[in-house]
């Protein structure tokens, strides 16, 4: 006779969610280490290309804005913003609204760096998923889009609330 652990549903989910987590974190730390020759070639680092992203990404990014995004510290984003402007790839500018507040923006070689990037992702990932089969890419992606919508901020917040 064999035993057998019956574990109950919320058991199960936290398993589920662990496997999740530790999947994406090995896929994504395999993806950056594939971007680093794309990264090298633009002359940018990791971190500078997340906050590339995030400033792409925000309507209207501050340095502090960008570091929250990012979670890490003003003084890091403040570095790789610095290095950003210096080769052309961001400006700053003051609000309009707000005259004390710097608003950081991409330039036109900015976008074009970042799709640069971008397309390099979906590379990477398409020669990874080739001879998946479909449904199953097809469930990955609509597993993420459900996390998305749930993380995203004003779901969150209706939540949140009572």
């Amino acid at each position: 006779m064999v035993a057998s652990t019956v574990l109950d549903p919320r058991e199960l989910l936290l398993v589920g969610s662990e496997q999740l987590v530790n999947s994406v974190h090995d896929v994504m730390k395999l993806v950056v280490h594939r971007l680093q020759p794309a990264l090298e070639k633009e002359g940018i680092s990791t971190g500078q290309f997340w906050a590339l992203h995030v400033v792409s990404s925000l309507q209207s990014a501050s340095l502090s804005t960008v570091a929250r995004h990012l979670a890490v510290s003003s003084p890091t984003v403040c570095a790789n913003v610095d290095q950003l402007e210096a080769v052309g790839l961001v400006t700053r500018s003051r609000s309009d609204r707000d005259r004390r507040t710097v608003v950081l923006a991409l330039t036109l070689k900015g976008r074009k760096v970042e799709s640069r990037i971008w397309s390099q992702i979906a590379h990477v990932v398409s020669e990874a998923a080739a001879g998946l089969p479909l449904q199953d890419l097809a469930t990955a992606a609509r597993v993420f889009r459900e996390l998305h919508r749930r993380l995203e901020p004003a779901a969150l917040a209706s939540e949140e609330r009572p």
